[in-house]
């Protein structure tokens, strides 16, 4: 019940701050929310004038079917909720259309403003912050030392952590939890701005190979079958056999606890090397009702909503006024994430991950050493930075 206050409460102080608009057709909404937060937006549009239509869209084809459908621009949703990596891709083709003045001028924070804009115009709004950091439960004493200031005193906090029934640390084998392995060894993934390969040194080896005897040693717990990742460390962390977890934000409605400031119970800290994200909203050129679009990411994105969306999710807000009402856990992580970066901004980058992902998975199965591994990554890449300067 509280959970419905908050964002009933939440929906009619976003009302307020635009005028109504007459009834009409439905407003399109293609999101790629996970289960608890398509369930906060399903208690939000609740009753709503005009109505929304939301299409769930799995995240790991998500880009595709929507590359796909704007270009075509055949059906268009009105509204999109992306990752802050398609937008350069969708900006650049001319799929999205810029906001409307007064919602560009919101008091976004820096971080949400810099990730929903491309090539210096801002292309969508900023709906939240995301990106890795580490968690722990909140009444686990920490390391020592902590919190780490490399990612060498984060392996050897984990090694020390893990005992029988309990692995030290969790994560998925996955290219985006490399990235902070990857900057650790003075390495990165490919910037199609700089022309830079960023895995072309020794450096990326290492990276991969330090990820890999994480998992030899049993530091790192097994890795689930794909697809059941976010249920698989969920019930572990639940259980204490997971002693520190790299994950995001997403990950809070199935880690953290119930309390009257919404979710908790759980510490939040920064990682060394860490990649800085966001998930936007953002208004296709194809769009048959862009105005009601815009009104609805308004609403979405209003700081009352933001706040209520911080105790009810542990999202982190994108605005001034959204943050300074935010529940502790999100502050936490907004706070964690300062010192995080972003992955590099251009076409290419959301792509990259293609190649990365199975690199990552065939070195931790045995089934390739890093070089090899590596050295397909590297050909893919090289093709297509090549291709991307033509």
């Amino acid at each position: 019940m509280q959970v419905r206050i908050w964002i009933a409460g939440a929906l009619a102080l976003a009302a307020c701050d635009r005028a109504p608009h007459a009834d009409g057709p439905p407003v399109r909404f293609a999101h790629t929310l996970a289960p608890a937060e398509a369930a906060a937006l399903d208690a939000l549009i609740a009753g709503r004038a005009p109505a929304v239509e939301a299409t769930l869209l799995p995240f790991s084809r998500a880009e595709a079917v929507l590359g796909a459908t704007l270009a075509s621009a055949d059906d268009c949703p009105d509204l999109l909720r992306i990752d802050a990596t398609w937008l350069p891709a969708l900006a650049a083709a001319g799929r999205v259309r810029p906001p409307p003045p007064a919602l560009a001028a919101r008091a976004w924070l820096p971080a949400g403003r810099a990730l929903a804009s491309w090539d210096g115009q801002l292309w969508a709004v900023p709906m939240s912050l995301d990106g890795l950091v580490l968690i722990r439960p909140a009444t686990a004493p920490p390391p020592t030392p902590w919190p780490p200031a490399d990612l060498a005193q984060l392996e050897a906090a984990a090694a020390a952590a893990t005992t029988p029934g309990r692995h030290g640390l969790g994560l998925r084998v996955d290219g985006y939890w490399l990235v902070p392995f990857l900057r650790g060894h003075g390495a990165d993934v490919a910037d199609g701005a700089r022309g830079t390969l960023g895995i072309d040194g020794a450096g990326a080896e290492a990276a991969l190979a330090d990820l890999a005897a994480l998992f030899a040693r049993g530091v790192v717990a097994p890795p689930p079958a794909p697809g059941a990742e976010a249920e698989h460390e969920a019930a572990a962390f639940a259980r204490g056999e997971l002693a520190i977890l790299i994950s995001g934000p997403w990950a809070y409605p199935a880690l953290a606890t119930a309390g009257p400031d919404g979710l908790g119970g759980l510490a939040i800290d920064a990682l060394p090397g860490a990649p800085r994200g966001a998930q936007l909203l953002a208004v296709p050129a194809c769009a048959r009702a862009p105005e009601r679009a815009w009104e609805l990411a308004a609403d979405l994105t209003a700081p009352a909503t933001q706040a209520a969306w911080s105790r009810q999710l542990g999202a982190v807000p994108t605005t001034e006024d959204g943050l300074a009402a935010a529940a502790p856990l999100a502050r936490e992580t907004y706070a964690a994430l300062a010192a995080a970066r972003p992955l590099p901004r251009h076409p290419l980058s959301a792509a990259l991950f293609d190649d990365l992902s199975p690199a990552v998975a065939a070195v931790v199965a045995g089934d390739a050493t890093p070089a090899e591994a590596l050295d397909g990554v590297r050909r893919a890449w090289a093709r297509a930075l090549a291709a991307g300067s033509r």
